[in-house]
């Protein structure tokens, strides 16, 4: 295993300096990794592991059909000068699919000329908004760049504050470019550039594929003050319902206000035959009180949710999840910046990359 692994960072140094050296045009088109193969005398394998870390770090870009290509170095602004941004990230340690997407971010660091600061703060539970509103001052004395922020949730106040800490930003005229969710409810737009998955079309396969699965009357569960991209899941999910003609064509939206046991013990779910939640976090703990009151997944019942975190493969009856494509957010998120930074009077831009669908025991087909 550790000679496999000093191979793959042979490899990887080898043409990360092969490529600085000989100065390719952006987008010269590089041998395939078959040829890599041969050339190094390892399997194709191990020379896609090396090119994944170089796609990582914006080295290369690599599309189907086409090839592995060369991406040039790009500086940010015209003067060249190294640029500070920030991370704002509520909850950054307990939010899994945030850890691929500022990873990302900080591999593009060299190439696009920047630093980049790292604020998580508050819990799960307790969402910190005094810390987030703290780490704004901080990043606003600091006179940063740019800040790539993902809004608050799961409190009341949690609209009110994110107006506030954007309002702390605009005022110091530093750019934001908004991870996942918009800072207002859907299917309104702010005047922010925001990346993520295309949610109505998340949605919409989810519900597609319960109802291809057999399901008959399903279920959106959620919970309260929940970000704005929730909301256009279920708008997907149910337009889904509709096209399939079922007679239940308004699907119902459950919102949790306690503990899952408390939801599982005191809600009859028997009617549903299908459940979609909101996201892994919410799906994998229902699963669990589910299994305890004897509900057998997925013969009594089919469940699914989005994000598609490392452990939903893991759970005793591993969950279908809409798969969050992480490296490509936060690849989009510092391109947006840049050219937010170069260009600040552009109109603002919601970037959705392709997320997909994969589908595991919890709604009846394993991979």
């Amino acid at each position: 295993m550790r000679k496999t692994k000093n191979r793959n960072t042979d490899i990887y140094r080898t043409l990360k300096d092969e490529i600085a050296v000989k100065n390719y045009p952006d987008g010269e088109i590089l041998p395939t990794d078959m040829q890599y193969a041969e050339r190094f005398q390892v399997s194709r394998p191990t020379v896609a592991r090396a090119m994944q870390r170089l796609q990582r770090e914006g080295v290369v870009g690599r599309k189907a059909g086409y090839g592995t290509y060369v991406i040039k170095p790009k500086t940010p602004n015209v003067s060249g000068k190294e640029l500070t941004l920030g991370l704002l990230i509520p909850a950054l340690g307990e939010t899994e699919i945030f850890e691929p997407i500022c990873g990302q971010i900080a591999n593009l660091a060299d190439a696009h000329n920047f630093t980049l600061l790292w604020g998580g703060s508050g819990t799960i539970q307790n969402r910190g908004v005094n810390l987030a509103i703290q780490q704004a001052h901080k990043y606003i004395a600091k006179k940063v760049d740019g800040v790539f922020f993902t809004p608050l949730e799961l409190s009341p106040e949690a609209a009110k504050q994110n107006r506030l800490i954007i309002s702390m930003f605009a005022k110091a005229g530093i750019p934001v470019v908004l991870l996942d969710s918009d800072i207002i409810s859907s299917p309104k737009m702010s005047g922010y550039d925001r990346i993520g998955i295309n949610n109505i079309e998340a949605g919409f396969v989810m519900a597609s594929h319960l109802v291809e699965q057999g399901c008959k009357k399903i279920a959106f569960v959620t919970r309260r003050h929940i970000a704005s991209t929730v909301h256009m899941r279920l708008i997907g999910a149910r337009e889904a319902i509709l096209q399939a003609g079922l007679e239940h064509d308004k699907m119902e939206e459950i919102i949790i206000e306690g503990s899952e046991d408390e939801f599982v013990r005191g809600t009859d779910l028997s009617q549903f035959d299908g459940l979609i939640c909101c996201n892994d976090a919410l799906a994998a703990p229902l699963l669990v009180e589910l299994d305890k009151i004897g509900v057998s997944i997925p013969e009594d019942m089919k469940i699914a949710a989005f994000d598609d975190v490392r452990y939903a493969s893991l759970i005793k009856t591993p969950l279908t999840s809409y798969r969050q494509p992480c490296v490509d957010i936060g690849t989009a998120a510092v391109e947006t910046m840049v050219s937010r930074i170069k260009h600040p009077e552009m109109a603002a831009r919601a970037v959705r990359v392709q997320g997909n669908l994969v589908v595991r025991e919890s709604t009846g087909v394993s991979d």
